[in-house]
């Protein structure tokens, strides 16, 4: 057949598919399945050992109830969100206040953790938080080094072992600290860097085992129980605040949150209370001086009575009395109020604590703004202060709080000073109306002026002292109903912790998964860098070159497989190849197949000595030539002399007849190489090589020319212009991507013509989507008659009968 337009054999073959070929993938995944068997158990083995050496993780939580005042808004904001945005100001402010540090290391030295203990089992160290067979006792006056791990083996009923190794930092000053000791229970141990005793518990027996403890940090330890805790709004419409925390001791974590909120309370209850108390002592202060006044006046008053035997006063004095008293103890009462609005202007210049302000009502102030701007300046400094604990100067909710203080502060300073030019003006117009009055009472008797001027005293001091009373009086009721506005709605317990994390089924899973994803992509990676021949598709995808046959591996390492077992898988699969060859050379004249392959090692003389066997078998005259003279193997497979061959013949020592030699099978004759001549290409250029194949085809039906490879050396090429059909071998697993890439070039350029492919040593089921397996028939395999070899010479012979 004429190969000429082999470009255009595959016209119709159908484009590459986008994307990756799962088929292709899982065939070679499936192909190594022992390494996804070897790693598969060992991730499995490796998660099971992860759920026995890892502590599970715990998420705890509490929560509580933080009412908002909404009082003051009217229907309008509430349409437009603003009593909500509101809230959600006010609720965040304290759950900062519950997240802040101050409130944190508070809760930390309520718990006195001072040190936690640990025990190890199997490999693993366990917290035994309220199970400590023994506690640390630490001196007051004794602080030991925080962080360094102290290692406790008990050794006796009295005596342990100690073991430290770690690093002591003071300051700038790095110490390395490693050293064994031995210790007593009950009793200090003391070197030049620790102060401890280990007391052990009443009625415990000795503990057993390794445990290990350390000195906490409170600053660190405050840092780390803020970076875990977590609090939140349940919900944007409620007020409930969800507090969190996740750690491997839930009832360690749980005892923590309820601690947390204690604090909490009683910090907001504290805040509550401090300006009640602040105005209590003022009160208390101020009643001290006026109770003394208060006797004298009383004293003064009963004597001079008494001295000048008057019962009381007339009546245009009691009524002139009556009215200097009245402006009297209005003028006192605005002293008073400017005495006030003057220390809190004097206070505010000085940058005081601003939580101090005594409230304005203590004094009788009604002034609702002035009451509003104290209350807020207080609230303000006191979340500034909380705040200022953690946050940095540039912190942007500092900074805002800054101005929103100064911002406050300025509007109080411009409040104080219009109520003092008040004030100031009241106080004025008092005294011109007392001067009035005293005019009226210097015209009265002597004796009615004294008595007069000291009944006044004594009833203007006697009612500041009930007022003051009536004051404290309200503040201490205040003080004793006062309660928490915060409501405890569910408290931390151990028992609803939830184990946070994977569980041990999904770790197991995840393990093997794991194991199995190992081997995939180690598998995968080498695929993708592999660039030999694995899958039909790879030469389909690459060449339109045809594929004349498939040959199946060979197990049992003969060179004449098809004569020696022609009912095996091989022989099957060079029949289907001997078929292909028959529709392809339809010529009369084409007889004569150059078998090629450009590198060594391909199987090249394995698929010339068996396609000429199969051939031979088929009752064809056959003549194998020898056509690679640098290495030649023909003469040793069929176990014939190599003096007399191709090189002789070609340079006209021997004939043709005299270097043809029959073999061992029917129809199969053999032209071996010769001698190794010095110049090979040269001799298979020359004319002689051309009236030998002429002859040959004479004489033969099929001339197979096993040749040398062509990427080493021309032989090949040279032999490809004589021959009908060039057949390249491409070894499965073995030739490379770019071997295709030579022989499509040697097609593309007409250096080589008529070219066809066969893929060899395929083994089983491993070659392409379409998995080439070569069974033989079960009539064939069961006949009755079978060959039997017999001095070269075969004959049938009848099989015995097996019982069905």
């Amino acid at each position: 057949m004429n190969m000429e337009n082999t470009d255009n054999l595959y016209e119709g073959l159908k484009e590459e598919e986008e994307g990756p070929d799962i088929k292709k993938i899982i065939f070679i995944l499936l192909r190594q399945w022992y390494w996804f068997l070897l790693f598969g158990a060992l991730g499995l083995g490796g998660a099971y050992l992860y759920n026995k050496l890892t502590n599970p993780s715990y998420s705890v939580s509490s929560s509580i109830l933080i009412p908002e005042n909404s009082s003051g808004m009217d229907m309008k904001d509430l349409f437009e969100g603003a009593l909500m945005q509101q809230n959600n100001t006010k609720i965040n402010n304290q759950i900062e206040i519950l997240k802040s540090s101050f409130t944190i290391n508070k809760t930390l030295l309520d718990l006195n953790w001072r040190t936690s203990l640990y025990k190890k089992k199997m490999f693993v160290w366990n917290g035994i938080y309220k199970r400590e067979p023994f506690d640390i006792q630490e001196p007051l006056n004794f602080f030991n080094p925080a962080g360094i791990k102290i290692y406790i083996t008990p050794t006796s009923d009295n005596l342990y072992t100690i073991l430290v190794d770690g690093e002591m930092k003071r300051g700038e000053v790095i110490t390395e600290l490693n050293f064994e000791a031995e210790g007593e229970f009950d009793k200090p141990f003391k070197n030049d860097y620790f102060n401890f005793t280990i007391l052990k518990k009443v009625n415990n027996a000795v503990p057993e085992g390794e445990y290990y403890f350390e000195f906490s940090d409170p600053k660190l330890a405050t840092l780390a129980y803020q970076r875990r805790l977590e609090a939140s709004v349940k919900d944007n419409k409620s007020d409930i605040v969800v507090c969190t925390l996740k750690g491997k001791e839930p009832e360690k974590e749980g005892d923590f949150l309820n601690e947390l909120v204690n604090v909490y309370i009683q910090q907001k209850m504290d805040l509550q209370n401090e300006a009640q108390s602040r105005s209590l002592d003022f009160i208390n202060t101020q009643l001290a001086g006026i109770s003394d006044s208060l006797d004298r006046a009383s004293t003064q008053f009963t004597e001079f009575r008494s001295r000048n035997d008057i019962i009381d006063l007339g009546a245009e004095g009691t009524l002139e009395m009556n009215n200097l008293k009245e402006i009297e103890s209005e003028k006192a009462k605005s002293q008073m109020q400017l005495d006030y609005f003057r220390n809190v202007l004097s206070y505010l210049e000085k940058n005081g604590d601003l939580t101090k302000l005594v409230s304005p009502s203590v004094v009788g102030i009604q002034d609702a703004s002035l009451n509003a701007l104290v209350v807020k300046l207080g609230e303000l400094f006191s979340r500034r202060q909380i705040l200022a604990f953690t946050a940095k100067a540039n912190n942007p909710t500092l900074v805002l709080l800054d101005k929103e203080l100064a911002q406050t502060r300025n509007q109080l300073n411009e409040n104080l000073r219009n109520l003092i030019d008040n004030a100031n003006r009241s106080i004025n117009s008092l005294e011109t109306r007392q001067d009035k009055i005293s005019l009226q009472l210097n015209k009265l008797p002597q004796k009615e002026q004294q008595m007069i001027n000291i009944q006044r005293q004594f009833t203007l001091t006697s009612e500041i002292y009930t007022f003051l009373l009536q004051k404290r009086a309200e503040i201490n009721i205040s003080l004793a109903s006062s309660i928490s506005d915060v409501q405890i709605i569910e408290m931390a317990r151990p028992e609803t912790a939830v184990s946070i994390g994977l569980s041990k089924k999904i770790i197991l899973i995840v393990g093997f998964i794991f194991g199995l994803a190992i081997p995939a992509l180690f598998i995968l990676l080498i695929n993708y860098f592999d660039d030999r021949i694995r899958t039909q598709e790879d030469i389909e995808k690459r060449t339109q070159l045809p594929i004349l046959g498939n040959i199946m591996h060979n197990p049992d390492k003969l060179e004449l497989s098809v004569f020696r077992n022609p009912k095996t898988n091989i022989a099957e699969s060079f029949r289907d190849l001997r078929t292909n060859l028959e529709f392809m050379l339809t010529s009369p004249k084409g007889k004569v197949i150059s078998i090629h392959s450009t590198n060594p090692g391909e199987g090249k003389t394995y698929n010339s000595t068996n396609l000429a066997s199969i051939l031979a078998m088929n009752d064809n005259k056959v003549l194998l030539i020898g056509g690679d003279m640098r290495k030649p193997k023909l003469h040793k497979i069929f176990e014939i002399d190599n003096q007399h061959g191709l090189s002789t013949y070609l340079v006209g020592l021997d004939t043709f007849e005299q270097v043809i030699i029959p073999t061992i099978i029917e129809n199969l004759s053999v032209l071996p190489a010769g001698p190794i001549p010095p110049n090979p290409a040269e001799l298979m250029g020359k004319p002689r090589m051309k009236e030998l194949i002429e002859k040959a085809r004479s004489e033969f039906d099929y001339i197979i020319i096993d040749n040398a490879p062509v990427a080493l050396v021309t032989d090949g090429i040279i032999a490809s212009h004589v021959s009908d059909l060039n057949v390249f071998i491409l070894r499965f697993g073995v030739s490379h991507m770019h071997q295709l890439e030579m022989i499509n070039q040697y097609a593309a350029t007409k250096k080589v013509t008529d070219i066809g492919i066969i893929v060899n040593d395929i083994k089983s089921n491993s070659f392409g989507n379409t998995y080439y397996k070569y069974y033989q028939y079960e009539a064939y395999k069961n006949s009755d008659y079978t060959y039997e070899d017999n001095g070269g010479k075969k004959r049938v012979k009848k099989k015995k009968a097996k019982k069905a």
